[in-house]
């Protein structure tokens, strides 16, 4: 997995999103070569299972076959009301992975995820869970979610695990570490909430990203974006859009090199720390 990512969180917890922007937004990124969709059963209203799955899978019946096109999930974390209670025990991963090739519309899971560690499940019992469904048929690729270095290095001596997604942006870029770790191994790490929490304020004109910004003419998210690539190159970026304007800008950074002087000015980033569990779910 190469490029950016179209992350479906929006899809449900954005109040502006609506689903012929969101279903316009999967097909404007499909068209200009976007080919990681990831999304999760958690990514839903309070009066619609699974919302952005069913739009993800209407989405990908209207476009018909994608050749490399890599459709991500996750399992063991949902949606109760207000609350977003974790629950990774095998059988409820089993449960969640056969209702999400239902609402995907598929017969196998590209990349299936571990949303989020269950402290009152051992670790290697959800992994291999996820190895079992793999074993199957039904999971071509296992992953997991918010966890940290110990953790995937734990979930390893039960399974191969192609994908780690952990919250790195610049405003809190502590888990570089985590990514440079990644890639030494070959393991896709898949940057979520790459421009910070959903609600956080805009940055101030003197931050360094309004700065670079400014200084080539675009936009601080596409300064986001290619900081990460800087920083850390084999990251997979998973951007948030519910409207195509949006999912265009960020395509646009690929096309944006910073210089030495803009990396001196960015730096390594914000705030040390990894994700906080009870932060919205991503």
């Amino acid at each position: 997995m190469r490029g950016l990512g179209l992350g479906t969180a929006g899809f449900a917890f954005r109040p502006a999103a609506t689903a012929s922007g969101c279903l316009a937004t999967v097909a404007a990124g499909l068209e200009a070569g976007v080919r990681l969709i990831d999304t999760a059963p958690a990514y839903t209203t309070a009066d619609e299972p699974s919302w952005a799955e069913t739009l993800v899978g209407r989405a990908l019946a209207a476009a018909g076959p994608v050749p490399g096109l890599v459709v991500a999930t996750k399992g063991g974390h949902h949606r109760r009301g207000a609350e977003f209670p974790v629950d990774a025990r095998p059988e409820v991963l089993r449960r969640d992975c056969e209702a999400s090739l239902r609402f995907l519309g598929v017969e196998r899971l590209d990349l299936y995820q571990l949303h989020r560690v269950d402290p009152a499940v051992p670790l290697a019992e959800s992994v291999g869970a996820l190895a079992e469904l793999r074993a199957q048929g039904k999971v071509a690729a296992v992953g997991l979610c918010n966890v940290t270095l110990a953790q995937l290095q734990e979930a390893r001596r039960t399974t191969d695990v192609a994908t780690v997604q952990n919250h790195l942006s610049h405003a809190r870029a502590g888990d570089l570490a985590t990514a440079r770790a990644c890639a030494a191994t070959g393991t896709t790490y898949l940057a979520h909430t790459p421009f910070g929490a959903p609600g956080s304020p805009p940055p101030a004109p003197d931050d360094p990203r309004v700065v670079v910004a400014q200084r080539h003419g675009v936009s601080v998210q596409q300064v986001t974006l290619a900081w990460l690539a800087a920083v850390a190159p084999d990251v997979v970026p998973l951007v948030g859009c519910t409207r195509t304007s949006t999912l265009h800008d960020s395509l646009a950074a690929a096309g944006l090199a910073l210089e030495a002087g803009d990396l001196a000015l960015l730096g390594p980033g914000g705030t040390a720390g990894t994700w906080v569990r009870d932060e919205p779910p991503a």
